[in-house]
C-alpha cells in the first residue's frame, strides 16, 4: 500500500497540473499565441534558471562520481544506438519519410528537465536533483545534436555542422549549465540578493511548464495516426525504458540513479521535438500527436514503473 501511496504521490500533481491548464484552454483563459508566447518564456527563461540553480547549488565533485559519470555515458549511448536502432527498422514499416522522422525523434527525446527533477524530488527531496540537472546538462546538446541530423537526413539536405554548433551554443539551457559549472569551478558565490529572487522564480518553472502543456494538448486528429502512435508510445515509454533499466540494474545501479533513468527514458516526448520536426520538414502534425499522446500516456507508465521499481525496492 505505501509503495501504491508514494507512486500516486509522485505523478498526481504532474497530472493535476496538466488538467488544470486543460481546463484553462478550454475556458479561454489562454489562446495558442498566448501558450506559444508562454512555452518561449519557459524554455528560455525559467527552465535555464531552474538548471543553473540546481546545478550550482550541488557538489559537483559527488554529483560526478565515477559511477553516475558512467551512468551518464552509459545513458548518452544507448540513446545514440536506440535511434541507430529505429533508423534502420523503422523505414522497413514507414514508408513515409516525414512520419518516420517524427516517430524517432518522438521516441528518442525525452523531457528531461520537465519530468525528472519533480520525480527524483518527490521520492527522495529537493536535495537530490543535482545528478538529474547534471544529467539534463549532458543529454540536452545530444538531443538536439542527434535531432538536427536526424531530421536532416530524412528529408534528404546536407547537415550543416556550423548551424548545429550554433543551435547548441545558443540553446539557453547550454549556456546556464556552462554558466553554472563556472561558477562552480570557480568559487564565485552569488549573493542572496540575486540568489532569492532567482530561486523564487525557478519555483515557479514546474507548475507553470506543466499547466502551459494541458493547456497544449489537442486530440481532434489523434486517431488517424493511431497505429503510428501506439508504435512510438511503446517504444518510449515501455520497451526502451525497459531495456536500459534493465542494464542499468545488472551494472548494479539503485535507487536514485535508477530515478534519473526513468526522467531521461521514461518521460515523454519533448516539446520542442514538435516545434523542430515542424521546422524542419517532418511531419509536424505527428510529431505534436506524439507530445500530446505520451505526455498522457506516461501519467499511467510512470506511475506503473516508480511502483514497480519501489515494489521491488529498487528505489
Amino acid at each position: 500500500m505505501d509503495n501504491l501511496l508514494l507512486a500516486l504521490n509522485v505523478v498526481f500533481p504532474l497530472m493535476v497540473m496538466m488538467v488544470i491548464g486543460y481546463i484553462l484552454k478550454k475556458a479561454n483563459y489562454v489562446d495558442d499565441h498566448s501558450l506559444g508566447v508562454m512555452n518561449t518564456l519557459i524554455f528560455r527563461v525559467f527552465m535555464a534558471i531552474l538548471l543553473f540553480l540546481n546545478i550550482y547549488t550541488v557538489e559537483l565533485n559527488d554529483t560526478l562520481s565515477s559511477d553516475n559519470t558512467r551512468l551518464i555515458i552509459l545513458t548518452a549511448v544507448c540513446i545514440i544506438v536506440f535511434v541507430l536502432i529505429l533508423s534502420f527498422i523503422l523505414p522497413r514499416f514507414v514508408k513515409n519519410k516525414q512520419k518516420c522522422s517524427a516517430m524517432i525523434h518522438g521516441m528518442f527525446r525525452a523531457n528531461l528537465l520537465l519530468f525528472g527533477i519533480p520525480i527524483t524530488s518527490s521520492i527522495y527531496g529537493e536535495g537530490s536533483i543535482g545528478f538529474v540537472s547534471i544529467l539534463s546538462a549532458v543529454l540536452v546538446p545530444i538531443f538536439n545534436l542527434t535531432a538536427v541530423v536526424l531530421l536532416e537526413v530524412y528529408r534528404g539536405g546536407k547537415v550543416s555542422v556550423k548551424k548545429v554548433a550554433v543551435g547548441i551554443i545558443t540553446n539557453p539551457l547550454i549556456q546556464a549549465a556552462v554558466l553554472a559549472v563556472i561558477f562552480l569551478s570557480f568559487g564565485i558565490e552569488l549573493p542572496d540578493l540575486i540568489l532569492s529572487p532567482l530561486s523564487s522564480v525557478s519555483k515557479i518553472t514546474t507548475p507553470l511548464a506543466f499547466i502551459i502543456l494541458g493547456a497544449s494538448l489537442k486530440f481532434s486528429s489523434l486517431s488517424k495516426n493511431f497505429k503510428y502512435l501506439v508504435t512510438v508510445v511503446s517504444g518510449k515509454l515501455i520497451i526502451f525504458p525497459g531495456i536500459v533499466i534493465s542494464i542499468a540494474l545488472l551494472l548494479g545501479y539503485r535507487d536514485q540513479a535508477i530515478v534519473a533513468l526513468l526522467g531521461a527514458i521514461a518521460s515523454p516526448s519533448a516539446v520542442a521535438s514538435f516545434t523542430m520536426s515542424k521546422a524542419m520538414g517532418s511531419d509536424g502534425d505527428l510529431a505534436g500527436e506524439i507530445v500530446v499522446t505520451t505526455s498522457i500516456v506516461s501519467m499511467v507508465t510512470l506511475f506503473l514503473w516508480v511502483f514497480a521499481l519501489r515494489s521491488l525496492h529498487i528505489i
